[in-house]
C-alpha cells in the first residue's frame, strides 16, 4: 500500500516537533504568520476552533489567550509524541492524532486553522476535503503556506512544493469552500533573509534549528522580526501565503 509523505516521515515529525520549539517561537516569519492569522480571523466567529498541524499547541494558546470567547479548543496532528504531551499539559484543550491526507476528525469547529502544513503534503486535495469536512457550515478555514522556491533548509523539514494561489484557490473550491482574502507577505525582507540563510543551510540549521536558543539566536531572531515589518503588505513577489476560505451555510 502507498504510503503518504506525512505517514512515511512520522517518525521526522516527532524529531522536528522536539527540535522547532524554540524556532516556533522565536522565529521571525512564525511570529509574523501568527501576527497576520489573527487580523484574518480577528473578526471571525471562533467559539469553537480547530488547529491542524498544531504541534505543541502554542497557536492554540495564544489564541485563547486574546479571544476568552473560544469556548472550544482542539488541535490535530501527525506526531502521537506530541499529541501525548498537549493532552498531559492542556488539560482544558483536545487534542488528537491525524494524518490529513487520509482522514478527518468527527468533529467541527467554527474556525479551523491549518498552517505550515500543506507544503509537506502529496495529496492536498484530499488534505483538503477533510479540512472542509472539518469545518462547521457558515465556518472559516485559515491556511498560511510558503510560496515560490523551495529552499535546503525548508527540504531539510520536509517541504515538497510551495502552493500559489491559483493552486489555493482550486484545491478550495474542489472541497466546496470559496477563497476570501489572500495575502502574499514577504516581500522584500524575508524573501531576502531566506535567500541569505540558504547560502550555508547547514549553519543556519546548525545554529536556529537546535532544542534551545541561546541570547545570541534570540538576539538575531529578534532584530530580524523588527526588520521584517518593512515588508510590503501583499506582493506578488512574496513568499508567505494566508489565505481564508469560507464553508457555505
Amino acid at each position: 500500500m502507498t504510503t503518504t509523505a506525512a505517514a512515511r516521515n512520522r517518525e521526522t515529525y516527532n524529531r522536528i516537533w522536539r527540535e522547532l520549539t524554540p524556532f516556533i517561537r522565536y522565529n521571525p516569519g512564525a511570529r509574523h504568520r501568527r501576527r497576520l492569522l489573527f487580523q484574518f480571523v480577528a473578526a471571525l466567529p471562533k467559539r469553537s476552533v480547530l488547529d491542524v498541524g498544531c504541534g505543541y499547541g502554542e497557536l492554540l494558546r495564544l489564541l485563547r489567550a486574546r479571544w476568552p470567547e473560544i469556548a472550544e479548543a482542539a488541535g490535530a496532528d501527525l506526531s502521537e509524541a506530541v499529541v501525548e504531551q498537549n493532552r498531559r499539559a492542556h488539560l482544558s484543550m483536545g487534542f488528537h492524532v491525524l494524518d490529513l491526507e487520509r482522514a478527518a476528525l468527527p468533529l467541527q469547529a467554527e474556525l479551523v486553522t491549518c498552517t505550515e502544513v500543506i507544503e509537506h503534503l502529496d495529496d492536498r486535495a484530499s488534505a483538503f476535503l477533510h479540512l472542509a469536512a472539518m469545518t462547521a457550515p457558515g465556518g472559516a478555514l485559515v491556511v498560511t503556506c510558503p510560496t515560490g522556491k523551495v529552499h535546503a533548509t525548508e527540504r531539510h523539514f520536509g517541504h515538497t512544493t510551495h502552493p500559489d494561489v491559483a493552486e489555493l484557490g482550486a484545491l478550495g473550491e474542489q472541497a466546496g469552500l470559496t477563497l476570501g482574502r489572500v495575502q502574499n507577505w514577504g516581500f522584500p525582507i524575508y524573501r531576502l533573509t531566506k535567500w541569505l540563510t540558504n547560502l550555508n543551510p547547514e549553519l543556519a540549521l546548525r545554529t536556529f534549528a537546535g532544542e534551545q536558543y541561546g541570547a545570541p539566536q534570540v538576539l538575531i531572531s529578534n532584530a530580524l522580526y523588527w526588520a521584517n515589518f518593512l515588508n510590503m503588505p501583499s506582493s506578488p513577489f512574496g513568499c508567505q501565503l494566508v489565505a481564508l476560505f469560507r464553508k457555505p451555510r
